[in-house]
C-alpha cells in the first residue's frame, strides 16, 4: 500500500525543519487522481491541526531539543502523533 500524508511541526529558521507536533498518514488508492488524493490530504490537515493546536494550549507538549514529547491525554489519539 503507498501512503502519503500531513505534518504539523513547530516553525523554526529552515524549511520544513522545526520539530514535529504530529503526523497522520492518507492512503493513496490506485483511483487517485491528483485531485481526489489532494482533497484527502487536505481532510487530513484540517483534523490534525487543530488537534495539535488544541494540545499545545492545554500544555500537554513539550519541545526537548528537536523532539516533541507528549504527555498522556484521554482526549488525544496515540494514532495520530508521535
Amino acid at each position: 500500500m503507498k501512503i502519503t500524508g500531513c505534518t504539523v511541526h513547530f516553525v523554526d529558521a529552515g524549511v520544513d525543519a522545526g520539530p514535529i507536533i504530529g503526523q497522520q498518514t492518507v492512503p493513496v488508492l490506485d483511483n487517485d487522481s491528483p485531485e481526489s488524493l489532494h482533497a484527502r490530504i487536505h481532510a487530513a490537515e484540517h483534523e490534525l491541526y487543530p488537534k495539535c493546536v488544541a494540545a499545545i494550549a492545554r500544555e500537554e507538549v513539550l519541545v526537548v531539543g528537536r523532539r516533541v514529547m507528549w504527555k498522556p491525554s484521554s482526549s488525544s489519539s496515540s494514532s495520530i502523533f508521535f
